[in-house]
């Protein structure tokens, strides 16, 4: 039996199923799902998670007596989900009604666990779900890659990597796979992705259906990567009869290697033909195209063509006018007047959009990076939920527009979450303002009737935060704190991970990083290193996966936490291309920029005799981190050194954790601090 260990992230951070009329059943069918008998025992389920297998599978006799045993209503025939796309008319199924059916077992699920943290530099946006048919609610996170080549002072993720595009690493989704006990489980062997670079730039969206029509559900990962605005490829993942998901574009996309700033994205059945179709923004004017339309052929098959729409940056499909097809609803870059419109583009009945309805713009919450509908006043319509930022996503809105019927709207305004003083004067996109909303949920938290909104983002200030509904458009302002508890808090819960898979994971990789390190030490004598025995191995060794090299070890841990600039060090083991050495890593806070800087020390016997340069003193001073190059840069580059200084700024969390967890060394100190 492979060995588990459970480790609590240590930092904060919703689900999906159906719940629709009889009049539905035939845009269901695609997400009905042939649950397997999992065992008569059924006191670990909740009362919800009965009614929704039941839905599932109508025809089993003992989720039906475990239904009746406790006197549960879980009949589909009669009522519909508020946040549901139409309660009109026959329509088809969108994305938002998988993410809102109020059956899911709703909690707050963490905000970066193990190794989210360390794999994603910033995004982590989540959708939560059964994806492998248990009866129990998985999470599924997205993200963005740590670029081997940023650069400091950057406007927005476009220039992030100055004139260029972002090279480095790019991880894979996150699966994490939950259980009876409240764990949650990463489940990396999961998820393949062959591609000759597999992996996401910057997950933008993520839209989750059953588009391969098998009863489980997929995912497809817009991705307008990170360095420019010319876009980057997208990432589609359809389940296996094996229980895995497979990365299926060279087989499933008509266009596998088609790139596009879309930084909108949303799932639906946008012709009505019971499959589930994926609608991505184009935020480059030039082409000409606002709007891609990427066609099910039944089989999850995705055929890419335009279908009319409004050059836009947010995006979601929802049937605002009742008829049973979904519109179009579009937020802007209300600061760029070449993606200015906001409003709704309506569909015409054959998945094409022409027709539009300008809706109200606040010039200054300009930014929209996330939209989405449900029906807030019982009257069976749809009504519009934005989120919105200032400019360069200084502060934090939320508005909100009713749905008066026969395509007419009325604006309930603003309601702010976080505002920035007045004379706050951003740089870029990273500013200490930045809380936008990235993910917007609906359910009737407080139980009176109404639908609530849940609002999750990549900020404690606002992750966690709730509209709660108080009827006629009026709504209370809930604090993540305050929000807590209408819902389970599952910030803190615990992570499961398969030590011996991952230790299988963990090895080195031959790059040109490593090449030009073997060609220097192959040009000394000898090779200084302490020997293995001397270091106290991690668990898991931490991988570098730019440079290919891995932290075996540590050994000589010292702190400081009186110091201003509070710091921890210690000598680690390093395993690079075929050859052990090591070198000393230190951890350094400067809370007047809220800054923790991993340096690496080049003093005598440090990489092996490979002559870096300089030698540092006492403390952390004089050791090297990636920002403080200087003249050497060239150099390091050469040696294969500056790679593995490149890594160690974006894996140093792993670094401290592991320390924490195998020593008696707390660097809590350090771990707590709330990094911008």
């Amino acid at each position: 039996m492979p060995s588990s260990r459970a480790i609590t992230p240590n930092i904060l951070p919703p689900s999906i199923r159906l719940n629709m009329p009889a009049h539905c059943l035939r845009a269901l069918m695609i997400l009905l799902i042939a649950v397997p008998v999992i065992a008569a025992d059924f006191s670990a389920w909740s009362d919800k998670t009965v009614c929704r297998v039941v839905k599932s599978n109508p025809t089993n006799e003992e989720y039906k007596a475990e239904a009746d045993h406790r006197k549960l209503n879980c009949g589909v025939s009669n009522t519909t989900s508020k946040s549901v796309s139409s309660q009109k008319a026959a329509k088809a199924l969108a994305g938002i009604d998988i993410e809102n059916d109020p059956n899911i077992d709703f909690f707050k699920p963490p905000l970066a666990p193990f190794p989210t943290k360390e794999m994603y530099w910033f995004g982590r946006m989540w959708k939560m779900a059964d994806f492998n048919n248990d009866g129990m609610i998985d999470v599924l996170y997205i993200g963005t890659m740590n670029p081997s080549n940023a650069v400091s002072g950057g406007e927005d993720t476009g220039d992030t990597c100055g004139s260029s595009a972002c090279s480095g690493h790019k991880p894979l989704p996150s699966l994490y796979i939950g259980g009876k006990d409240g764990v949650l489980t990463y489940a990396p062997h999961l998820l393949t992705d062959d591609r000759d670079e597999s992996g996401m730039s910057l997950g933008r969206q993520l839209l989750i259906a059953d588009y391969n029509n098998d009863g489980k559900l997929d995912f497809y990962i817009a991705d307008h990567g990170i360095g420019t605005h010319n876009g980057f490829r997208d990432s589609y993942f359809l389940s296996q009869p094996s229980g895995a998901w497979v990365e299926s574009s060279n087989t499933h996309l008509s266009h596998s290697n088609f790139q596009v700033f879309d930084h909108g994205g949303a799932t639906g059945d946008i012709d009505n033909d019971g499959d589930m179709d994926v609608v991505i923004t184009e935020s480059n004017w030039e082409t000409g195209t606002a709007l891609w339309c990427l066609m099910n052929d039944g089989n999850g098959f995705l055929k890419k063509r335009k279908c009319g729409g409004v050059f836009s940056f947010g995006l979601e499909l929802a049937d605002l006018d009742g008829d049973g097809d979904l519109d179009a609803l579009l937020g802007a870059h209300e600061f760029d007047k070449n993606i200015n419109y906001t409003g709704i583009v309506w569909n015409n009945g054959k998945g094409y959009f022409s027709q539009k309805t300008k809706l109200p713009q606040h010039k200054k919450w300009g930014t929209i990076p996330e939209v989405s509908a449900s029906d807030l006043d019982n009257d069976g319509d749809l009504d519009i939920v934005y989120s919105r930022a200032g400019k360069l996503y200084v502060g934090t809105a939320i508005q909100i527009i009713e749905n008066l019927g026969n395509k007419k709207f009325k604006d309930h305004g603003i309601f702010p979450l976080v505002e920035a003083p007045s004379d706050f004067k951003p740089i870029g996109e990273g500013n200490e303002w930045n809380d936008f909303i990235e993910n917007i949920i609906f359910r009737d938290f407080d139980q009176d009737g109404d639908i609530d909104i849940y609002l999750a983002s990549g900020s404690l200030k606002t992750n966690g935060s709730i509209l709660l509904n108080k009827g006629s458009f009026a709504f209370d302002i809930l604090s993540p704190e305050e929000a807590s508890q209408y819902f389970e808090d599952g910030s803190q819960k615990h992570i499961q991970i398969d030590l011996d898979y991952m230790k299988k994971q963990a090895v080195t990789k031959a790059t040109a990083h490593s090449n030009n390190f073997s060609k220097a030490l192959s040009k000394l004598p000898s090779i200084q290193f302490e020997g293995i025995d001397a270091f106290k191995a991690f668990e898991i060794p931490i991988s570098l996966t730019t440079s290919g090299a891995l932290i075996m070890g540590f050994k000589n841990v010292e702190v400081d936490r009186k110091h201003h600039n509070p710091w921890l060090k210690a000598r680690v083991h390093l395993r690079y291309g075929d050859q052990d050495i090591s070198t000393n890593l230190c951890v350094q806070y400067y809370p007047e920029y809220n800054f923790l800087a991993p340096r690496v020390s080049f003093i005598r016997g440090d990489w092996g005799g490979a002559d870096g340069y300089g030698y540092s003193s006492d403390g952390c001073s004089g050791y090297v981190g990636n920002w403080e190059y200087g003249n050497n840069e060239s150099r390091l580059e050469s040696l294969g050194i500056k790679a593995i200084i490149d890594d160690v700024r974006f894996n140093y969390n792993q670094f401290l954790e592991g320390i924490s967890a195998q020593s008696s060394i707390s660097v809590k100190f350090l771990l707590d601090q709330e990094i911008n």
